[in-house]
């Protein structure tokens, strides 16, 4: 089944454009369906669906946190 996620990074809006282009394409490759992003004040709300709960969390757990980590973005 599958799974819609948000979260907030705790970015600006010029560090996450920088990360994009690198994150989108790994996110796509791992099953990523659908993505959305938006300004929320000073950060970044993320809206995305996966197609599993264990897609998600595969994702989050290594290539997006390794990402994040290089461009100096708290986890999330």
């Amino acid at each position: 089944m599958a799974v819609m996620v948000t979260f907030t990074l705790k970015t600006d809006l010029a560090t996450y454009r920088s990360l994009h282009p690198t994150m989108l394409p790994m996110a796509r490759a791992a099953g990523m369906l659908f993505h959305s992003s938006r300004e929320v004040g000073s950060q970044i709300g993320i809206t995305d669906f996966w197609p599993s709960e264990d897609a998600w969390r595969q994702f989050s757990a290594g290539p997006l946190v390794e990402g994040m980590k290089a461009a100096g973005i708290a986890a999330v």
